[in-house]
């Protein structure tokens, strides 16, 4: 059987590759948060137990739009 010059098995730099099986394609959450900074609406707070950040959000988060005070 001969190998297809455009088979992602036979071709060491395409994904489906044995060699590449495995390995993460995309960034990790910190990094993102590093370079883009937190999202809007979302905040930290450090866990009591471990000492750790746990994130929060606010309204502005889980609906989409930034809430305001009722005007008087």
């Amino acid at each position: 059987m001969a190998s297809d010059e455009h088979d992602s098995v036979t071709q060491k730099d395409q994904p489906g590759h044995p060699e590449n099986v495995g390995k993460s394609t995309t960034g990790k959450g910190e990094d993102v948060l590093k370079k883009d900074g937190q999202e809007a609406g979302r905040y930290d707070v450090e866990d009591e137990a471990t000492g750790r950040p746990v994130g929060k959000s606010t309204l502005r988060d889980v609906t989409g739009v930034d809430p305001k005070e009722p005007k008087s």
